[in-house]
């Protein structure tokens, strides 16, 4: 940019919309002069924006099968200790010799606990479908709202391109 255009463009608050417009399109010429080589802004902030989401959507598979294996690893832990504490208390409570009402109320207690235990986890699952679908709902709100503004912007630019013209 020569000396005299940086005097120009210093002196924006100060221009009209036609000594505005009459300096767009020389730098609108100067750019075209140069080459249709050069990459736009927006090429770059789509092109970098467009590799990373690329990636991330890779890695996704990875993550799921990284939490699926930690998941399994962590339900095979516990099945394995149950099983163990089950052979060693076997023996032990099959020696006391408890009398069947004994253990047919322990059975009715524990089968309460287990309801509680499965009624949590539906809950668990349902909060979770909520909040997904919550999240879901806030994503799709934010993908219309950019849309119409990025309506509002092509418009905006579209009047801003047929004024520079003139």
């Amino acid at each position: 940019m020569t000396t005299e255009k940086a005097d120009e463009v210093s002196a924006v608050g100060d221009m009209t919309s036609q000594e505005m417009a009459k300096i767009i399109k020389t730098v609108k010429k100067e750019s075209e002069s140069q080459g249709k080589d050069t990459v736009s802004i927006c090429d770059v902030m789509k092109n970098n924006t467009t590799e990373i989401i690329e990636k991330i959507e890779t890695k996704f598979p990875i993550y799921a099968q990284l939490y699926t294996d930690l998941y399994t690893k962590y339900l095979h832990t516990i099945s394995d200790l149950y099983s163990t504490c089950y052979l060693s208390e076997k023996e032990f409570f099959d020696k006391l010799g408890m009398n069947k009402p004994a253990i047919q109320a322990f059975d009715a207690y524990w089968k309460s606990v287990t309801n509680i235990v499965l009624s949590q986890i539906d809950m668990g699952t349902n909060f979770a479908k909520m909040y997904v679908q919550f999240r879901l709902g806030i994503i799709d709100s934010y993908d219309k709202v950019a849309h119409m503004m990025m309506d509002n912007c092509a418009r905006a630019w579209s009047q801003f391109n047929s004024y520079n013209k003139k």
